[in-house]
């Protein structure tokens, strides 16, 4: 109880003087501060803020934590349609407090009809992901138990592409990357698929299904991925399955060969018929697979 107590203290003090809203709904589990405790994890409701929006998140501890000493931090980004549930539900964030870093899952701002982060998906857009990251990059790294030197960014699907960007956008701020299955053809497929920008009538779009804003468009429609995501110079894993028709396996190819080509970036590719689009989540082989490759991965990046 003591442990649990000076944890919850040590994240009060770090982001007392930030006012954020302790709650997006009546649901204390959803408040500030809430706090639960697994299999080696002990994690911890912690909002944040992007200016005057809020961003609900969870701290996932080491069970040992102790607030004197400095911890590697990962920051985990959901793809389309999710939350942070879904990097609970791959156990994600479980897994890297058992080997001794700390986490941060969060929603992105209208990031899902079910997001409890501020903005609707109507709202959502490129620029909006990555000023919430690098709002929660500022703020991590003023953790007084954060290993500044040591912050990584994990991405899933649409999160892995906004990994990446802002990977490329801060280059000297993460120690490393992995990627699950990102959606690295994204702003090319929306392109593709509105040539005339001007001829893009009304408040809405679609999207591989999806329907957003406009601005989910117009925001992306003039970035440079491969030439900002290549300012990255980390080393990068990225893990995807061969059976996923969402996002093809070939796109995280031409990534680790045009994004990473001077690094020692790997590709994890996983075989099997289950191996399809968030096979983390569900597929307990695919989960071992991926975990190991990232506990690997973790182990020789935070030793450089």
């Amino acid at each position: 109880m003591k442990k649990i107590l000076a944890l919850l203290l040590a994240v009060v003090l770090c982001v007392s003087l930030i006012p954020f809203a302790y709650a997006a709904d009546d649901d204390p589990v959803h408040a500030e501060g809430y706090t639960e405790t697994g299999n080696g994890w002990t994690s911890v409701v912690t909002w944040m803020k992007n200016g005057d929006l809020n961003i609900f998140g969870k701290l996932y501890f080491p069970a040992d934590f102790d607030e004197t000493q400095k911890y590697p931090v990962i920051i985990m980004c959901h793809g389309t349609d999710a939350t942070h549930a879904t990097f609970e539900k791959g156990q994600w964030p479980m897994v890297m407090a058992r080997q001794g870093y700390i986490s941060y899952v969060f929603d992105f701002c209208g990031g899902s009809m079910n997001s409890l982060s501020d903005l609707t998906e109507m709202e959502l857009s490129g620029e909006t992901m990555q000023r919430d990251i690098s709002a929660i990059l500022e703020q991590v790294k003023a953790l007084p138990y954060c290993n500044t030197e040591k912050v990584f960014i994990y991405g899933q699907s649409r999160g892995g592409i906004m990994a990446a960007m802002a990977a490329g956008r801060h280059p000297d701020d993460f120690a490393g990357m992995v990627l699950l299955y990102p959606g690295m053809g994204m702003i090319d497929r929306m392109i593709a698929e509105y040539p005339d920008l001007s001829a893009v009538t009304g408040d809405t779009i679609v999207d591989n299904g999806h329907t957003f804003g406009k601005v989910f468009l117009t925001d992306v429609y003039d970035w440079d991925v491969a030439g900002t995501c290549s300012q990255y110079k980390g080393n990068v894993l990225i893990i995807h399955g061969i059976a996923d028709k969402t996002v093809g396996y070939e796109q995280s190819l031409k990534a680790l060969t045009e994004f990473y080509p001077q690094s020692e970036s790997q590709l994890v590719l996983v075989a099997g018929k289950q191996s399809v689009h968030a096979f983390d989540v569900f597929w307990k082989p695919g989960q071992t697979i991926a975990w190991n490759a990232a506990v690997d991965y973790m182990a020789t990046e935070v030793a450089r």
